[in-house]
């Protein structure tokens, strides 16, 4: 049995969680972005999608399954493929932009 932790805020829920991650460092939260598509090159921007934020996931936890998992819980069906992606911190869409696709692209996001 695995015990999943993590939680999607609801819409528009501020929710302060710096006590949470004081207490276990391996926590962080994913700012999603979804529903929406990349504009090309130069400039890429992610357009009309919406944003869902996803509190307490455990990086030593995580994994392309736990993005499914997620994807599910806000109501996307599977079989769907989805392509993930992550933005290295401060780095524009246009050379911050990383593929999450296996175990080895988490341990690349793990170093962020």
């Amino acid at each position: 049995m695995v015990f999943v932790m993590w939680a999607i805020r609801l819409k528009g829920e501020t929710y302060d969680i710096t006590n949470e991650y004081e207490r276990v460092p391996t926590m962080f939260t994913i700012k999603l972005h979804h529903g929406g598509n990349f504009t090309k090159l130069p400039n890429t921007k992610y357009v009309k999608g919406e944003v869902r934020y996803i509190d307490l996931v455990d990086i030593d936890e995580f994994s392309v399954y736990e993005l499914d998992a997620m994807m599910l819980e806000l109501g996307y069906s599977v079989p769907r493929v989805i392509y993930y992606h992550f933005r290295i911190p401060h780095e524009d869409l246009d050379f911050g932009l990383r593929y999450l696709g296996n175990d080895n692209d988490v341990l690349n996001l793990a170093q962020w």
